[in-house]
């Protein structure tokens, strides 16, 4: 699928993957309508995380963003979703600050208020992380949030937090890579988005290089425990600009704000690994292999 299309073989498996994906979303949305179902449902389609660069990547690019799945950079935590429904009316983009854990409250809101604004505020859900987002989605409000805690990894002792327009990471962020789709023209990427002035071609301190063809990215560094970066990332959302030295005053208040979180974190329960679970043992298919939990 995609043959002399795409030219990139792992890419092509990526895009056919995603199109068997649509084949079975349109399945589903079919048989909504057939049932009479599809004139009062609300359609919600979003991603996770951001693609999986590196050795296990299968064609994702996250192109201009940095960074892929399971790092703190916006290739790996801002995605795109998407909302349908006959209630609605189409054609709006968002780009208001929302988490994943918002998706709770705002569904249960939707069940129980239904889609048009009102005072409705639907069950208590207590203490809970997320936040009703349904009015910022419709447009009536801006975002009922202006911070949220990115991750905090007590084992690796590494964080990031947003709080409105700043992102701070301590600690290794993970890998931060730009990885452009195989078909860039380099030299046009180098000339406008590589900046080359010697004070602004250094990112956190390093340098850009080219490896190979396909990939640009500054060197890894392993010890980072302490190191704090600082990123505007409305104004620069492929976070080229590492500020923390330039405002002192937001590193520090960040760094206040994030040590509240990590006071209310709770120990890790991670189990170790049990090589009985591997899906190879049940023909390549995810399944519970315990008699008893």
């Amino acid at each position: 699928m995609y043959e002399g299309i795409v030219k990139d073989k792992t890419r092509r498996t990526l895009l056919a993957m995603v199109t068997a994906l649509d084949d079975i979303v349109k399945s589903v949305v079919d048989t909504l309508k057939d049932s009479g179902l599809w004139e009062n449902t609300v359609f919600i389609f979003f991603a996770d995380n951001g693609g999986q660069l590196g050795i296990f990547s299968i064609g994702q690019i996250n192109y201009p963003l940095r960074g892929g799945k399971a790092t703190y950079w916006e290739g790996g935590i801002r995605s795109a979703s998407f909302i349908h429904s006959p209630l609605l009316q189409g054609g709006q983009v968002n780009g208001e600050l929302m988490h994943v854990t918002d998706w709770l409250p705002t569904i249960t809101h939707i069940g129980a208020c239904g889609v048009e604004p009102t005072n409705c505020t639907g069950p208590e859900l207590a203490n809970i992380d997320g936040v009703n987002q349904w009015n910022t989605i419709i447009g009536q409000s801006k975002s009922a949030r202006t911070e949220f805690l990115v991750n905090y990894d007590q084992e690796q002792n590494n964080a990031a937090l947003r709080m409105g327009k700043w992102k701070l990471l301590q600690g290794n962020p993970g890998r931060g890579p730009w990885v452009p789709p195989p078909e860039i023209n380099y030299r046009k990427y180098k000339e406008n988005v590589l900046s080359t002035t010697p004070e602004e071609k250094v990112m956190d301190g390093w340098e850009f290089e080219i490896r190979g063809e396909q990939e640009i990215k500054a060197p890894w560094r392993t010890k980072l425990t302490d190191k704090v970066q600082l990123y505007d990332v409305e104004s620069d959302p492929y976070e080229k600009h590492e500020v923390s030295k330039d405002n002192p005053e937001v590193v520090q208040q960040m760094l206040e704000r994030l040590q509240v979180y990590k006071d209310a974190a709770v120990p890790p329960g991670n189990k170790p690994s049990d090589p009985n679970a591997n899906p190879d043992n049940f023909g390549g298919v995810w399944t519970p292999w315990l008699e008893t939990c």
